[in-house]
């Protein structure tokens, strides 16, 4: 990745492409996948349904799919907004990771009589809670995009490791064959999220101390708010409890981000 006295000697005057630079960004949002649906197979779920414990699992992956709206809400009232790029980026993003919930949630009901409808959560952003956002974010400014970022490269890892070990789990083929398609899905957006995460956090050494702070206090995986603890500690005892490995995989990982070792934040997730 070019530094700044090497961009400037080549002429190439917006910094804001350098990370992520064979990212394209436009490209990105014409393609976004959308809906699912008519790729499923539900109809294969009637003679081969998926066991109780991988329904649960589906439904906090649809949950916690669907709770990056929030998340985004409260993203997009900070600097990371003035970014045009990076904006464009998140909301396809978010778009992408609707029609996830969106699978996750189709899956749920075609084990269920027809008619069941699945509960949705709310997930209502208090007001206060976005302004105080927003006001803390806006005093921190532009560090807060690495922030940004890093949360989405290590969210991203965590679900991979997660449909991962759910298809490893629950070895129905329907089921591999759509968790495949969303684990490319999400390969892609961690092209963006990684290069902008390491660009931002090598930058700045506000920044790598702001995102340090940060990623303490998070839950994981984000979204995890959005259900009782006790759905959280099922998800990672059921998918990581018999892969340890994976965790310290997961946390090895983070230690390679700049700032950031030492952490511990899946073992810590884990264990709540």
């Amino acid at each position: 990745m070019p530094d700044h006295k090497e961009a400037s000697a080549r002429g190439e005057a917006d910094l804001m492409h350098f990370p992520a630079p064979g990212f394209d960004v436009r490209e990105y949002a014409r393609n976004a996948a959308a809906s699912h649906r008519d790729d499923l197979g539900l109809d294969t779920y009637r003679s081969n349904p998926l066991g109780a414990e991988a329904l649960r699992i589906i439904r906090y992956l649809q949950v916690i799919e669907r709770a990056t709206m929030t998340h985004l809400r409260s993203v997009l009232v900070t600097a990371t907004h003035k970014d045009a790029r990076i904006t464009a980026f998140l909301t396809t993003w978010a778009f992408e990771k609707y029609w996830i919930a969106d699978a996750f949630e189709q899956i749920s009901l075609a084990h269920r009589p027809e008619g069941t409808d699945v509960d949705r959560a709310p997930f209502i952003t208090p007001s206060e809670r976005t302004i105080r956002e927003s006001i803390v974010a806006n005093i921190i400014g532009v560090p807060m995009i690495a922030v940004h970022m890093t949360l989405g490269t290590i969210d991203t890892w965590l679900s991979q490791a997660a449909y991962r070990r759910l298809i490893a789990l629950e070895p129905n083929a329907q089921l591999q064959k759509t968790i495949q398609t969303f684990l490319a899905l999400k390969e892609r957006q961690l092209e963006f999220f990684e290069a902008q995460s390491r660009y931002r956090l090598t930058e700045s050494k506000q920044a790598r101390a702001i995102t340090r702070r940060r990623l303490k206090r998070i839950p994981w995986p984000i979204g995890a708010k959005a259900e009782p603890r006790e759905e959280t500690h099922f998800f990672f005892e059921r998918l990581f409890g018999s892969a340890r490995d994976l965790v310290a995989e997961l946390d090895a990982r983070i230690d390679t981000l700049p700032g950031q070792s030492g952490l511990s934040l899946i073992r810590k997730a884990a264990h709540q």
